[in-house]
């Protein structure tokens, strides 16, 4: 399936970047984990720290998001269970998150410059970052869709902030397990390196 790759038409061309982190691929993965850096610390992170820690406005967006959305896994006392994998977000997740920014951010350098390669360890933390946050995100989906407390519109509009953080990881394993390189690079442009 995955050697649809090696053909050139301008339909294959858009396969590619989609299963290689090149052109719209590399920048939706460059504004996702840019994106989750705040998120993961100023939202994500107060169902993991002591509140205290947190400016009472940044306590109040939190607030205010979960009533206003129902989503009551944010909704503070937070069950132990949803700690224990915001935790995993904090601790592992997070540092990932600025090797990739950074790793992405590098493919725009001549490839002698490039000090993260697509093909080496970078790509197996791309497939335990997406592994685990896939898993993670089963209990939480579950959760979601079986809430007696929200309506179907609100399990919708639930689902809408939670799947992206299924898909893009998701997403990420498939590139990682199908290329060589994450970035695509094929045998002549690594022989530069």
């Amino acid at each position: 399936l995955w050697s649809v790759k090696y053909y050139c038409s301008d339909q294959t061309l858009g396969i590619i970047t989609m299963l290689t982190l090149q052109g719209n691929t590399r920048i939706a993965f460059l504004l996702f984990f840019s994106s989750h850096i705040p998120i993961t610390l100023l939202v994500d992170g107060q169902a993991f720290f002591r509140r205290s820690f947190y400016p009472q406005a940044l306590q109040d967006v939190v607030d205010w998001y979960a009533v206003t959305f129902k989503d009551t896994l944010m909704e503070h006392p937070v069950e132990p269970w949803f700690s224990s994998l915001v935790s995993i977000e904090v601790i592992f997740q997070l540092p990932f998150f600025f090797l990739a920014v950074y790793a992405i951010l590098q493919q725009s350098n001549p490839p002698q410059k490039r000090i993260i390669r697509g093909d080496g360890p970078f790509k197996s933390l791309c497939i335990i970052y997406g592994s685990s946050t896939a898993t993670t995100l089963v209990p939480i989906l579950q959760f979601i869709l079986t809430n007696e407390e929200t309506n179907m519109s609100e399990k919708g509009i639930l689902l809408g902030f939670y799947l992206p953080y299924l898909i893009f990881p998701l997403w990420l394993v498939i590139i990682a397990v199908s290329n060589e390189d994450v970035f695509g690079r094929d045998e002549a442009s690594k022989k530069e390196q």
